[in-house]
């Protein structure tokens, strides 16, 4: 498949082409951008750096085919998704590797993504004959009250690097489900795996042209295709996930414009391990939730919290745990802590470790760069004054904290501006279903990772981890369609004058 998006291969090596309205091409001027492996660095392809004109061609090429898509009977829109999802599975060995090559995936996670991708887009497929009206009653002698919903339009959609695949794909799909169209602007540093090869996979599943449209851009391109989102009228809603200060910039700038904004941002996911849990087990999704894709997930547990009795031990297990995971190259099947995305990441996660061992914090493994990788790190002793208790880190890094009671440990975990993911670990369900209810965090679950998604079920956040709007099929319908209200007098009543 990567043979067929790519346009040529010169002394610079892959030079890859964009997709709009049904056709490959290059960005205006020829202008591209290297994509890195994250392991050693190299290049793995030259990807084009749009231009606004390419930007407003792909807006452009999404309006003119979404009345056409629209209109189209639920089955025919069914029918190309079920199509995907067979390509997808016949292709997935390609979207693995590339997943491991572009973003640093270990074999593990590359395989635990790719497997959402056949179930979100099945669910996608059900939504396309999901009821989208109602029935109201009326008070006035026979009136009939009704709703209807109708695609919203073009959906504008900015994708991360981490799960640029998924991630990718949950921005657009139940949105194209409903009878919209999309542009799709995926990370600089996964335009791929995230953008490109998504493409193609859904160009040879039938869709039709300009459905589904990806442009791709450098750092410095990233902010013109916020601005075009925002400002051109075509675009009705936009579906971003990423950093919370690019978000809540975005955020402004639509509310400026009366443009409705779904958002997943990032998150400060507190795990909370009860007196009465299962040690051994609390280490295991402690460390699951902490170090999958080396701490790079919005649901990253970087923020553990102890019950006193429990503590010593916890630590013990978990430092014994840590250890044995060195940085690995994720190509290695084994891989479990790989590369950090990029230079600035890493440099960003060695400040944070750095800045709370100097300021008190207990280091009791991990704590340094190693190349392109940085070590499994767990800190004790951090206090609420430190950037690694406020700030998300986005790495290979987590905290571990004592409490004395459950208000305390609902105090501690709720103390971040932050509301994505928790978890709560604990022998007696009841117990932690009762404490997850006073936990401030849009998903919450009990005996189980802070990392946790599956397509069909409402994915949110609150406070700066995002809002106005629900991942998954059923807040798709309230994200990406308009909602009226059409009132029928069926007979005639009487009128005050």
């Amino acid at each position: 498949m990567l043979e067929r998006i790519k346009s040529s291969e010169n002394e610079a090596g892959l030079v890859y082409e964009m997709h709009i309205g049904g056709n490959w091409r290059a960005a205006e001027g020829g202008a591209t951008f290297a994509t890195i492996n994250p392991s050693h660095g190299g290049v793995i392809a030259h990807v084009p750096d749009a231009r606004q004109s390419d930007i407003d061609a792909a807006i452009t090429a999404a309006a003119a085919a979404q009345p056409g898509w629209a209109a189209l009977p639920p089955a025919a829109r069914a029918g190309v998704f079920h199509r995907a999802a067979s390509l997808f599975v016949e292709r997935q060995q390609e979207f693995v590797d590339m997943l491991i090559a572009e973003t640093g995936s270990g074999f593990g996670k590359a395989m635990f993504e790719c497997s959402l991708v056949p179930l979100a887009l099945a669910e996608a497929a059900g939504l396309t004959t999901r009821e989208i009206g109602e029935i109201y009653p009326s008070q006035v002698p026979g009136k009939i009250n009704r709703t209807m919903r109708a695609p919203a339009g073009v959906v504008g959609v900015v994708s991360p690097w981490n799960f640029p695949l998924y991630l990718s794909l949950r921005g657009f799909i139940y949105a194209l489900a409903l009878g919209n169209t999309a542009v799709l602007k995926p990370s600089e540093d996964s335009p791929i795996v995230g953008g490109l090869m998504l493409a193609k996979l859904f160009e040879d599943a039938g869709f039709p042209a300009g459905v589904f449209n990806v442009i791709t851009t450098s750092r410095d391109g990233a902010s013109m295709v916020g601005d075009s989102f925002v400002k051109d009228n075509r675009i009705a809603v936009i579906s971003f996930t990423g950093s919370t200060r690019v978000g809540q910039s975005l955020a402004t700038a639509c509310a400026q414009a009366f443009k409705p904004i779904i958002l997943e941002l990032g998150g400060k996911n507190p795990m909370v391990i009860l007196d009465d849990a299962d040690l051994d087990r609390a280490v295991d999704l402690a460390f699951f939730g902490s170090f999958l894709h080396q701490g790079q997930i919005c649901m990253s547990c970087d923020k553990i919290l102890v019950s006193r009795g429990l503590y010593d031990r916890f630590v013990e297990k978990l430092v014994a745990k840590t250890v044995h995971f060195v940085p690995t190259n994720p190509e290695e099947q084994t891989c479990v802590i790989g590369p950090i995305i990029n230079e600035r990441q890493l440099r960003r996660i060695e400040a944070l470790v750095d800045q709370a061992v100097k300021d008190g914090a207990k280091l009791h493994c991990g704590g340094k760069a190693e190349g392109r990788f940085y070590t499994a790190t767990v800190l004790t002793d951090v206090t609420r004054s430190m950037g690694v208790w406020n700030e998300e880190i986005f790495g290979p890094v987590t905290t571990v904290t004592p409490f004395d009671s459950e208000d305390e440990a609902i105090a501690l975990a709720n103390d971040t501006v932050y509301g994505l993911s928790a978890s709560v670990i604990t022998g007696d369900v009841l117990r932690g279903e009762l404490l997850a209810e006073r936990i401030h965090a849009g998903m919450v679950h009990v005996n189980d990772s802070t990392v946790h998604d599956e397509p069909h079920c409402p994915f949110s956040g609150l406070g700066a981890s995002g809002g106005g709007g629900k991942w998954g099929s059923k807040g798709a319908i309230e994200a990406f369609t308009t909602q009226r209200w059409i009132s029928t007098q069926r007979q005639a009543h009487r009128l005050p004058f």
